[in-house]
Order: C-alpha cells, then sequence, then structure tokens
C-alpha cells in the first residue's frame, strides 16, 4: 500500500494520480510494462464551479409569491365583492419586497435597509391593528416594544460595521438587552391584561441572563483572558 507524497491519502495500487490533490503518483518499484486495472471508473462529470445568481432567484421568489397573493385578492373580491382579509397577504407581500430590497437595489448604507425594514414591520403591524380594531393594543404593548427593539438592531448593525468586533462584548449586551425586553414585556402584558404589575417570570430568567451577561463582560475586559480562550479553541476574538 503506498500513498500520496503530497497529501498523503492511503492510493490504491493502480491509481496513476492522487484522488485528492491530483499529483502524479510515481513507484520506482514498477516498470510500467503492466497496466493495472483502474480501481474506479474513469467516467465521471465535472461540474466546474458556479455560482448562484441571487438576485435572479429573489426576483423568481417573489414572482412566485406575487402570483399567490394576486390569485387571493381575486377569490376575496369574487367572494366578497371587496378587498378585506386578502390584505394581510398584500402587506406581507410589501413586508417581503422591503426585506429582500437590498438585494434588488444596491444601498450605499446598511443603515437604509435597516430603516425601511423597521418601518415596514411597524406599518405592517398597524394594519393588523386597524383591521382588528386592536389600535390600544398597538400603541400601549406594540410600539414600545418595536422601538426599544429597533435601538438594539441599530446598535448591532453599527457593531457589525465596525472592523474591530468584541463579540464576548457584543454578547454580553445582547443578554442584557433581553434581560430587559423580558421585563417590560411582562411589565406591558400585566399593564394591558390585568392592570397590575406583578413581575413573576421575567424576574426568574432574569438572574441566569444577567450572569451570563457579566461573564461575557469580564471576558471583553481582559485582553489576556481572550487571547488564551483563542488560542485553546483555535479562534480570534
Amino acid at each position: 500500500m503506498s500513498y500520496c507524497v503530497n497529501c498523503g491519502v492511503k492510493l490504491a495500487a493502480s491509481e496513476e494520480k492522487c484522488p485528492l490533490c491530483n499529483t502524479v503518483v510515481i513507484n520506482p518499484n514498477e516498470t510500467g510494462e503492466d497496466k493495472k486495472e483502474a480501481a474506479y471508473s474513469h467516467r465521471f462529470e465535472e461540474y466546474p464551479g458556479r455560482t448562484i445568481n441571487v438576485k435572479y432567484l429573489v426576483q423568481i421568489i417573489l414572482a412566485i409569491v406575487g402570483i399567490g397573493v394576486l390569485v387571493q385578492t381575486l377569490c376575496d373580491f369574487l367572494i366578497s365583492f371587496s378587498i378585506s382579509w386578502s390584505l394581510y397577504g398584500i402587506g406581507a407581500f410589501a413586508l417581503l419586497v422591503c426585506f429582500v430590497l437590498p438585494v434588488l437595489v444596491k444601498f450605499k448604507s446598511p443603515y437604509i435597509a435597516t430603516m425601511i425594514d423597521l418601518v415596514a414591520i411597524a406599518l405592517y403591524i398597524f394594519m393588523i391593528a386597524v383591521m382588528t380594531d386592536g389600535e390600544i393594543w398597538y400603541y400601549e404593548f406594540f410600539l414600545p416594544l418595536h422601538i426599544l427593539s429597533s435601538i438594539y438592531v441599530w446598535c448591532m448593525v453599527i457593531f457589525l460595521r465596525k472592523k474591530r468586533r468584541n463579540y464576548f462584548r457584543a454578547g454580553g449586551i445582547s443578554l442584557l438587552f433581553v434581560c430587559f425586553l423580558l421585563i417590560l414585556i411582562e411589565f406591558l402584558l400585566d399593564i394591558y391584561i390585568v392592570g397590575k404589575v406583578y413581575l413573576i417570570w421575567s424576574l426568574c430568567c432574569a438572574p441566569l441572563l444577567l450572569a451570563i451577561a457579566i461573564l461575557l463582560l469580564v471576558i471583553a475586559a481582559n485582553p489576556k483572558l481572550r487571547e488564551e480562550m483563542g488560542r485553546r479553541l483555535y479562534m480570534n476574538y
């Protein structure tokens, strides 16, 4: 049994080239008079490296979904002679277009695409609230959470734009945000549904998230510890 001199892969006796790195196999003990039968078939297809045209793929997906929304709207009109429940599908399609807009149109700044997505989400949920007579829960419950989440998303976009990223600090800050968000969600739910603030389940989750967040922030503030962890885990932070 022989091995490739380049990559060390085990070779069959009949192989003339390494199947992994394509290095020519030279065996000084063979005279070359007898040609052995190949260990595998030489008939194979080579597929050159190809990249997916993401823009074209997105256009196909939008066309398929758009046709479905159009059929849904026609059915709604033929059944009720008005456009009512099909507005949910139309709004969802518009939201999808906003999400994939950066693929179709190149923005100079990611902040524009982020702003479009956040505004689109707020408008779509507002449309649902108006159609279901739920403006109260929209203003008292959803809108505060959406504003807070939007601030967090903007902070993450700014962080990802930085050349030197400290993922431990980002993870710690994210957990602190989740901890605060859970407390805010229960606070708003108690006010909107019960009328009193109890804060039970959010305070049960908060200590665990807070402890992990503090640990990550401590690691983020210690360059020597990060370097040692990166050396042990083969990761560069």
